[in-house]
């Protein structure tokens, strides 16, 4: 059963080691897996564990994961840190410029004071708990991501299985009618033939090579042979699992080339009008293969 690409997922867990923690995931359309997760600045580090959980769930789509951890109580323990690093950083430039340009004067406490994120805010937590908070909140809202994939996928599944359906009918129409096309191309040639020689008595025996020869050129049996066994394998992969998605695709566009040339090798106006409806239920199933991982 296919998967759609599109979809959207959330959970949430309240007083989780004193934390509120909300996870919101969704997905679109991509050729490949391109993963975005977007937390709060100073708990970056819980990315890599949130990639682990994320990427063995998903083979294609883009996916950004959004993580909002908010404390529940006003009593936890916190201090403020002076970043040193960036501060000796900037006592560095300032000496610089002041030597390089000769600069009088001195550098004042509550000038230190204005350099941006000079002090940070350390909070005492206790990560493990965290990581393994944020972690099953993150499982949850994948969960709900592939319930509605699934749903998504398997909505698109019973329209192509319609549309495919369709395609096997037209074409049986067409091959029912190419099967006339040596008769019908026989009458033509001898009435052209006729008209041409007027009482001239005709050769049956040359008519009958041209016929022939008309006859294998425009032969459209082995397109149609390929076509249906095109629409045999699109028909197994939908039920197959995993990603499926380019396989379909390719078979898609096999089944595009293959009317082309049927398109192209006969000029039949009741046939040409079957093989409009075809090419129009052709892209109609691109589209929706498009979104199926």
């Amino acid at each position: 059963m296919p998967f759609s690409m599109t979809g959207y997922g959330r959970f949430r867990l309240e007083d989780c080691s004193n934390f509120n923690i909300t996870a919101e995931i969704r997905s679109v359309n991509h050729r490949f897996l391109d993963l975005s997760i977007r937390l709060p600045k100073n708990l970056s580090w819980l990315e890599e564990s949130l990639t682990k959980i994320i990427k063995p769930l998903f083979q294609r789509g883009k996916i950004d994961l959004y993580v909002s951890i908010e404390h529940n109580t006003d009593d936890r323990y916190c201090r403020l840190e002076v970043d040193r690093g960036l501060l000796t950083e900037y006592l560095a430039q300032f000496k610089q410029i002041k030597t390089q340009f000769k600069l009088p004067g001195r550098i004042r406490m509550e000038q230190l004071f204005m350099i941006p994120d000079l002090f940070i805010k350390r909070e005492e937590v206790d990560e493990e708990a965290l990581k393994q908070a944020a972690c099953s909140v993150v499982q949850g809202a994948a969960q709900e991501l592939l319930l509605m994939r699934q749903k998504e996928g398997e909505i698109i599944a019973a329209d192509l299985k319609k549309r495919i359906n369709k395609l096997d009918q037209t074409i049986k129409e067409i091959q029912e009618l190419a099967s006339e096309l040596p008769t019908l191309c026989q009458e033509k040639l001898h009435k052209v033939v006729s008209e041409l020689l007027g009482e001239v008595e005709i050769d049956e025996h040359r008519l009958a090579a041209e016929v022939l020869f008309h006859v294998e050129r425009s032969s459209i049996t082995e397109e149609i042979v390929r076509f249906k066994s095109h629409l045999e394998q699109f028909q197994s992969t939908l039920l197959a699992t995993g990603s499926i998605g380019r396989k379909l695709d390719f078979i898609t566009q096999e089944l595009h080339r293959e009317i082309n040339t049927i398109a192209s090798k006969t000029a039949d106006i009741s046939i040409s009008r079957y093989i409009v409806d075809i090419k129009t239920e052709i892209e109609k199933i691109r589209e929706q293969v498009q979104n199926i991982e």
